[in-house]
C-alpha cells in the first residue's frame, strides 16, 4: 500500500514523518502542485533503481563542449529569428503608414 501526504512548512515534514515511521519513505516530490511525502508499508513496491556510470573524463569534457557549442547555435538560431521579426516588421509598416 502506497500513500501521499501534503506539507507546506519543514515542521510539517518533520511531523509527517516521525507519525509514520512504521512505514517506508520512498519518494518526495517538490512539485508546483505542492510537496508532497509518499510513504509505503513495502520497500520495494515503487524504488527504483539507480545506475551509475563511469564516463571518461575526455568524453566528458567533450560533451562539455559539444554542450557550450550547442547552446551558443541556439541563441545564435534566436537571435537570427528575432532580427527577421523586426525585419519583417519594417517591410510591413513601409508597404502599409
Amino acid at each position: 500500500m502506497k500513500f501521499k501526504n501534503q506539507y507546506d512548512t519543514e515542521l510539517e515534514r518533520e511531523q509527517l514523518i516521525q507519525s509514520n515511521e512504521s512505514f517506508y519513505l520512498i519518494e518526495e516530490q517538490n512539485i508546483t502542485e505542492g510537496n508532497f511525502l509518499i510513504f509505503s508499508d513495502n520497500p520495494e513496491e515503487d524504488t527504483k533503481q539507480i545506475i551509475y556510470s563511469n564516463v571518461p573524463e575526455e568524453v566528458f569534457e567533450t560533451l562539455k563542449q559539444e554542450n557550450t557549442l550547442l547552446k551558443a547555435q541556439s541563441q545564435a538560431n534566436s537571435d537570427r529569428a528575432d532580427f527577421h521579426e523586426e525585419v519583417l516588421a519594417e517591410i510591413i509598416l513601409a508597404i502599409n503608414p
